[in-house]
């Protein structure tokens, strides 16, 4: 008797321990070689995927998803059609319950574009589109606002999505592949300054990132998703010094691996050393 009393006290004590947690919301950014996925999870267990790498990251998206017990995805955001951030979405959509997918309204021929739609035909999944000042409430006090396109452009990467994301006090940029005209764009129209979390567009290009941007919103963290020694030299090397002249602490997916963040509306944080620039 004494020892179930015992049991059901621990039991007891565990479960007010669990409700005692404040919620956190995790920005997980996963490695995918050269290419870009992450993945949100929100205070209240949702699952938010962005971009998933290229077509032979699928399985490196799969297994990430699964190794942190993702089951079904409530919101898929695919930035724009380039094959390093849509080429395993496909897949991911094949293999798991997604219940949303946004896009740019920019299209294209290529095979990684076309086997989306086709996943996303067969699972009976529509499509929605995002532009400039759409808003995403994707549940109290975490939201998302659209800062670009605002028009369809022949080229892909300025067709991009970009993403001002607040959780409480908590305010993040996540830019896709989005380059400098984007960047004065968002500059003339919108009054951004300071924020606590920039993932930098285009692998640390520097058609990206100019210094008049970085310099506005100024980042505290910095994270970078490009491949070991890429063949494009990413992250560019003007990229960097503007980042550490506006003193933010820069991440970057081929030093560190898969890297993931945490929030608690006030402080962003992470549980493991990570070593920055």
């Amino acid at each position: 008797m004494k020892r179930y009393l015992i049991i059901m006290l621990l039991i007891i004590i565990t479960l007010l321990s669990a409700c005692d947690k404040t919620p956190q919301l995790a920005i997980h950014v996963i490695d995918v070689g050269q290419g870009d996925a992450m993945l949100i999870q929100t205070p209240s267990k949702k699952n938010i995927l962005i971009d998933g790498g290229d077509e032979n990251a699928d399985h490196m998206v799969k297994s990430y998803l699964r190794k942190k017990w993702v089951k079904s995805i409530d919101l898929i955001i695919a930035t724009h059609p380039d094959s390093d951030h849509i080429g395993g979405l496909d897949n991911v959509v094949d293999a798991f319950d997604v219940k949303s997918i946004y896009m740019t309204e920019k299209t294209s021929d290529s095979e990684s574009y076309i086997n989306l739609i086709k996943s996303c035909k067969n699972k009976n999944l529509d499509i929605q589109y995002l532009n400039r000042d759409d808003n995403l409430n994707i549940e109290n006090e975490l939201s998302l606002q659209v800062l670009s396109p605002s028009n369809i452009n022949d080229e892909n990467n300025l067709a991009s999505i970009v993403f001002y994301m607040k959780y409480k006090d908590n305010t993040f940029i996540l830019t896709g592949d989005s380059e400098k005209e984007n960047e004065q764009e968002i500059l003339n129209i919108y009054d951004i300054n300071d924020v606590d979390f920039l993932k930098v567009a285009h692998h640390g290009s520097n058609t990206s990132s100019s210094p008049e941007f970085i310099s506005k919103i100024s980042p505290d963290i910095s994270v970078i998703s490009c491949g070991y020694k890429n063949q494009y030299g990413h992250p560019h090397k003007e990229t960097l010094n503007t980042l550490y002249q506006n003193d933010s602490s820069v991440y970057r997916t081929d030093r560190i691996g898969d890297i993931v963040f945490y929030s608690d509306g006030d402080k962003i944080f992470t549980k493991k050393n990570y070593e920055h620039d």
